[in-house]
């Protein structure tokens, strides 16, 4: 599919304590989560300025864009030139130790390291860092141990957030608050629709996008890896000929309660994600270590399936992805759920209300 699909560690207790609760229409607390929304904001942003910075140095090694010239001699002259243009030995270094889709735009951190267990490591210790400096730490860190001569030549992005802190919690409260009065308009029976717009019934609305709103919400807080243009794991097998793993099932248990009482909300959740913002396979955190076995026992027939049709390194990098959340999610008791169309919280403003 177009877009970004993105693989999610899911900390139950947030839809448990805060979603779920929201849907059902009950009083919540959200000051923690808050709190912690705009502390991962600052340190997304602290953190990847080292991967803007390496994405600006690795822009040079285009050659200068082609400007329409008057004669043909000059023509001639811009032709030979880009055909002789050398970006030079470190955007050479850069490009040969670089992986865009893996180290620039996969992963959640700038992360160097090669092992899943490493990477989930890291994961962690930027989660854990107590301010945007120390996670720019961890950044450098992870730049020399590439490469010291590289990283003495990268220049961190002097990136900041669009909005501030402030307008960043206003947000927040007002797609928490969307999310609870989308579901009171469905169980009112209401319509739902921007004014002078479109309206449609509220119900067939939260069925299509609240669960998507909600796991954007999460990623608001919990760190995930990211890929373009490809499909979620079930598509991957089907066009592989591998039997999927049978523990991937709709998203339906993180919103328990609200399927109960709303079934479009369960029938529109499937396993394929079917749209540029959209949720699909779910696995409980008990049973991520069979999907980890699935991926060690299986990957290699996915890969060479791939290969096939021109797309093995593509499929490999994205495997590879996949394996280093769900052991992220192995580590800490955490379930793995794949969506499409979220982005890194630095980026991304919450989602908008729709009425």
């Amino acid at each position: 599919m177009q877009g970004s699909v993105s693989f999610h560690p899911i900390d139950m207790r947030f839809f448990e304590e805060l979603i779920e609760p929201l849907i059902c229409g009950g009083k919540v607390n959200p000051e923690d989560y808050l709190a912690e929304a705009l502390r991962c904001r600052q340190v997304h942003a602290r953190a990847r300025r080292y991967i803007y910075g390496i994405d600006n140095l690795m822009s040079a090694a285009e050659p200068p864009p082609v400007v329409p010239q008057k004669t043909w001699l000059n023509a001639v002259k811009v032709r030979v030139e880009r055909m002789a243009f050398d970006p030079g030995p470190v955007v050479k270094k850069a490009l040969d130790l670089i992986d865009p889709d893996l180290h620039l735009e996969g992963r959640p951190f700038f992360i160097s390291e090669g092992s899943a267990e490493r990477v989930a490591d890291l994961v962690q210790d930027y989660r854990d860092a107590p301010s945007g400096d120390a996670a720019d730490s961890l950044a450098l860190e992870q730049l020399v141990r590439l490469d010291p001569e590289l990283a003495r030549e990268v220049e961190a992005d002097p990136f900041e957030p669009d909005s501030s802190d402030m307008s960043h919690r206003n947000e927040l409260l007002g797609a928490l608050k969307n999310i609870f009065d989308l579901a009171k308009s469905a169980r009112d029976g209401d319509d739902w629709g921007r004014l002078g717009g479109d309206r449609r019934p509220a119900v067939q609305v939260m069925a299509e996008e609240l669960p998507w709103k909600a796991v954007a919400m999460s990623a608001r807080v919990m760190p995930f890896w990211q890929a373009k243009d490809v499909d979620g794991l079930e598509t991957i097998c089907g066009l592989a000929g591998v039997e999927p793993p049978p523990v991937m099932v709709p998203a339906w248990r993180l919103f328990g309660e609200a399927c109960q009482e709303f079934p479009e909300l369960q029938a529109a959740m499937g396993v394929e994600l079917n749209g540029p913002q959209a949720v699909g396979a779910f696995v409980a955190a008990e049973d991520v270590a069979e999907l980890q076995d699935f991926l060690n026992a299986s990957g290699s027939r996915i890969i060479q399936a791939a290969t096939q049709h021109g797309e093995g390194a593509a499929c490999r990098t994205l495997l590879r992805k996949i394996r280093e959340c769900v052991t992220f999610c192995e580590r800490h008791g955490l379930a793995y759920l794949e969506a499409s169309g979220i982005e890194s919280p630095e980026l991304q403003s919450p989602p908008k209300p729709g009425r």
